[in-house]
């Protein structure tokens, strides 16, 4: 099951809930209290706190709901789940894990130009990228939490990795359009088909040069880049690729700063560096992906086939920050690390 509903997302809230009353030391609530804690929260500010609402007329015992009474490792599973994101994609293959692509940072917020760095702190960009990559940690959570939910008895490597890409993918950008939503601006993504028959040893190439068209990454930026997802792809090369599902799906999360005139008015500029993940959803016909992962000759020409959605998010950094706090303490219950901590391995870096 992948599918979200809406008692998946009731699931998914009162997981966040528990979670976070669980990492404030407070014991398990009843269903009820949880319920209204979550209808409150529905309309009020980021930062309000509703661990003062309790049921007076709860019936129906202390368990964790969020935990699916009878199955107390559900936050175990969690844990285990997101500190399994920060090993290597060839870690969690060895270890029988489905990985999932890290999130990629532009570490190099400072323009070139020196006439638009005048006047601008780089201490303000670097800032701004400290809260993207921790924005990326949270993205993390909702993404686990999702899959907990929707699919809580994970994924076999050896017989269902071509479903798990696709769910994990689907997920990823759920999670960013739905939990992260308002701590994130967005807009609906732009979609491109392409087809190109190109050597094996090009597919990077190419998919590089279309994907992040009008980003302003530079050459440096895109080798590196490629790297982060050489890496990724290379540890899938001994993973059945079983079923026949017609595309593989990937979540594409890569976040940068870039240099950004808020007054729009070139005579009285003012330049701000703004943080944005830009997320690009990969749909890749499932032949041309098996065939450009093999280990088969490198000049083998493929019918590189591929569909990616590339949709914009901006982080809101004022709500974000307000609700910072209940995120890392959230954390810090799920792994031990601070959000910054998490992100600070979560992320790789690009950087000249």
């Amino acid at each position: 099951m992948s599918a979200i509903t809406v008692e998946t997302a009731a699931g998914v809230s009162a997981f966040v809930q528990d979670l976070h009353n669980a990492a404030q030391g407070g014991p398990p609530v009843d269903e009820e209290t949880l319920a209204l804690r979550m209808m409150a929260t529905a309309n009020a500010d980021a930062d309000f706190d509703s661990s003062h609402i309790k049921s007076v007329f709860a019936t129906n015992g202390t368990n964790r709901v969020a935990l699916d009474a009878g199955t107390p490792d559900r936050f175990d599973a969690f844990s285990d789940m997101m500190m399994a994101d920060l090993e290597t994609p060839k870690a969690q293959v060895d270890k029988g894990l489905v990985p999932k692509p890290p999130p990629v940072v532009i570490e190099d917020p400072i323009t070139e130009d020196t006439s638009v760095a005048i006047g601008y702190d780089k201490s303000d960009a670097l800032k701004n990228l400290t809260y993207l990559k921790d924005a990326h940690s949270v993205c993390q959570m909702f993404t686990n939490i999702l899959l907990l939910q929707t699919n809580p008895g994970g994924f076999d490597i050896t017989k269902e990795a071509a479903q798990a890409f696709n769910v994990q993918a689907k997920l990823a950008y759920n999670a960013m359009s739905g939990p992260m939503a308002g701590v994130y601006n967005f807009s609906q993504g732009v979609s491109t088909k392409h087809t190109f028959d190109v050597p094996k040893n090009e597919v990077h190439d190419k998919l590089l040069a279309t994907m992040f068209d009008g980003m302003g990454l530079d050459t440096t930026h895109k080798k590196q880049i490629d790297s982060q997802i050489a890496t990724f792809t290379t540890a899938l090369k001994d993973v059945a690729m079983d079923g026949s599902p017609n595309t593989f799906d990937f979540a594409l999360r890569f976040g940068l700063t870039p240099v950004t005139n808020i007054t729009a008015d070139d005579s009285n500029p003012v330049f701000a560096f703004e943080p944005i993940t830009y997320l690009i959803y990969l749909k890749m016909d499932a032949n041309a992906f098996k065939r450009s992962i093999s280990k088969n000759n490198s000049q083998e020409r493929i019918t590189l086939k591929y569909e990616h959605v590339v949709t914009k998010f901006e982080l809101n950094v004022e709500r974000f920050l307000k609700l910072r706090p209940k995120y890392d303490a959230m954390m810090k219950k799920a792994t031990g690390k601070s959000l910054k901590e998490y992100g600070d391995i979560l992320n790789r870096p690009a950087k000249k």
